[in-house]
């Protein structure tokens, strides 16, 4: 609590803080070790680290996913979303359209209103068994949207933890070729896929390299998000060349002490994310069983991937700030589920990446605190 960080801040103990993408098993401890090292040396000036943690971020994507970078396609950005509204500078004209799959990471929402581009949803539905893409609503919207010029994927998807299969992937880069769309892929949580599921990185895919961009990040993996890092990696040099267009200076860097804890996290962090994934599946299924047995009325899915979990909370009537509501009837702090758009009502974001102990915690709040539903 007494670090400065956003999330353990004032909201504890009253509330538990659930409500940011973050968890708190992190940083992976030779990331604590490296950085003392270059505090007691002074390095605080210029650098040239980042060419290092390229590499390594390219060397974790072959072990990890399968998928080899190429290092001179890959820039180095402060933060995923300032890739993003690169992509969009770089690929999209200021009269073009881009697709989103709402309920969705909310600052995506953020697009049409900072950028003048228009926005059009391809929200996944739901059904008995989880959240899903409708592939035939892709096609349609592109068939009918000729200034659609890019798809903005969350893979795997926040906040409903659902990853897309290999076929499924291979329509979208089949559509996107046939409509001329760039895909920009948001991969951030991709470590965070779990046994049933597996992520495929979105450039692998036969026919995707000459349209996708990957944009992705350590912070979520190793909680270094006020480190500011991120890569925008390419596979293809004309997509690459497009992009480099927009002025050097508008694409950020990544600081010294971002650079250097990412490089480590990547060389040295298998181990330490094989158990934390390892936790983080074991609590997906508690948390999603323990709501099931004792707090039924609050529905849902097992999430395929991320330490997210989407609650729906209609059947209380929370009202449109059902995060807000759920805190305060509980003392657990989630996201409003409106924030993320068409889908999101009634809904409210909860982190579960956090230790075994405070999980339970959490839930025990949640099955004390609700009240009676008011729809059933």
């Amino acid at each position: 609590m007494g670090s400065g960080g956003y999330k353990w801040t004032y909201r504890a103990p009253r509330w538990i803080p659930a409500f940011v993408a973050e968890h708190d098993l992190g940083p992976f401890p030779a990331m604590t070790e490296r950085l003392r090292e270059v505090v007691d040396r002074g390095g605080f000036g210029y650098h040239t680290t980042v060419d290092h943690m390229i590499e390594a971020f390219c060397a974790w994507s072959a072990r990890r996913h399968d998928w080899e970078p190429d290092p001179g396609l890959v820039v180095a950005n402060a933060s995923v979303l300032q890739g993003v509204w690169s992509c969009v500078e770089a690929f999209t004209e200021p009269t073009g359209a881009v697709v989103l799959t709402p309920p969705i990471y909310f600052p995506f929402n953020d697009i049409g209103p900072t950028t003048g581009r228009r926005t059009v949803d391809w929200p996944l539905v739901r059904n008995e068994d989880g959240w899903h893409y409708d592939l035939d609503h892709l096609a349609h919207l592109l068939a009918h949207d000729p200034g659609i010029q890019l798809l903005l994927l969350c893979h795997p998807h926040n906040p409903t933890g659902r990853t897309l299969a290999f076929d499924q992937l291979a329509q979208i880069v089949d559509l996107a070729t046939r409509y001329d769309v760039v895909i920009v892929s948001d991969e951030i949580h991709a470590d965070f896929t779990f046994p049933g599921s597996t992520h495929v990185p979105m450039a692998i895919v036969p026919g995707a390299a000459s349209r996708t961009v990957t944009v992705t990040s350590g912070i979520k993996t190793f909680a270094i998000g006020g480190l500011r890092v991120s890569v925008t990696a390419f596979a293809d040099e004309g997509l690459f060349t497009r992009y480099r267009r927009i002025p050097e200076h508008l694409l950020g860097s990544p600081n010294r002490m971002g650079s250097e804890a990412a490089a480590t996290g990547w060389e040295l962090g298998d181990e330490w994310v094989d158990q934390l994934v390892s936790l983080f599946d074991r609590h997906r299924h508690h948390l999603v069983e323990r709501l099931a047995e004792e707090a039924p009325e609050v529905r849902v899915h097992l999430p395929q991937a991320t330490f997210l979990a989407w609650l729906d909370v209609s059947a209380y009537a929370p009202g449109d700030r059902p995060g807000r509501w759920l805190r305060d009837q509980t003392g657990v702090d989630c996201k409003d589920g409106p924030l993320f758009g068409q889908g999101g009502e009634g809904h409210a974001r909860m982190t579960f990446g956090t230790s075994t102990a405070l999980l339970d915690e959490m839930i025990d709040r949640i099955v004390d605190g609700l009240p009676r539903p008011q729809v059933r």
